[in-house]
């Protein structure tokens, strides 16, 4: 999926807007196909490649989509990690808007909800300020997988 400077621009404000009023950081990657069966298990592996797993507190959130393979997944480090969290909702989120043909709106809803959960969970100024950029990670193609990676 390739986003317009419009929909970036509203994604970006999206990430920016979960971020705020608390101490965690919010990364979006969006690629056509999920590399494998379980899509936590890409989210997870993105989430340590785009290094969100270093953040201060490890206080990261990783929203995966794969547009063709139809599947959304989000991932939580150990700062901000619940088994309570509204995860479902979020990718509810996603699959509503994909299924009303307002991907974007979809997606900015689900960062929404992730940063109703941010500000639960780790409230409060950003003292390690924007550590990581807003704008959506888009991979074009199957990028090589990470070591802790598998088709299972």
């Amino acid at each position: 999926m390739v986003f317009t400077l419009d929909e970036e621009a509203r994604i970006v404000r999206a990430v920016g807007n979960a971020e705020r009023e608390s101490r965690g950081e919010v990364r979006l990657c969006v690629e056509r196909r999920c590399p494998v069966k379980d899509p936590l298990v890409r989210a997870k592996a993105l989430y340590r490649i785009h290094g969100l797993d270093r953040t201060e507190g490890d206080t990261g959130v990783l929203l995966y989509v794969a547009t063709r393979s139809r599947v959304a997944a989000v991932y939580g480090g150990g700062g901000v990690h619940d088994e309570d969290a509204p995860w479902t909702g979020v990718t509810d989120a996603v699959a509503k808007g994909a299924a009303a043909g307002a991907m974007v709106d979809g997606l900015c809803e689900a960062l929404g909800v992730i940063g109703e959960h941010l500000r639960a969970r780790v409230p409060g100024d950003d003292t390690a300020g924007d550590e990581l950029p807003n704008a959506p990670i888009v991979v074009d193609g199957v990028p090589p997988r990470d070591a802790g990676e598998s088709e299972e």
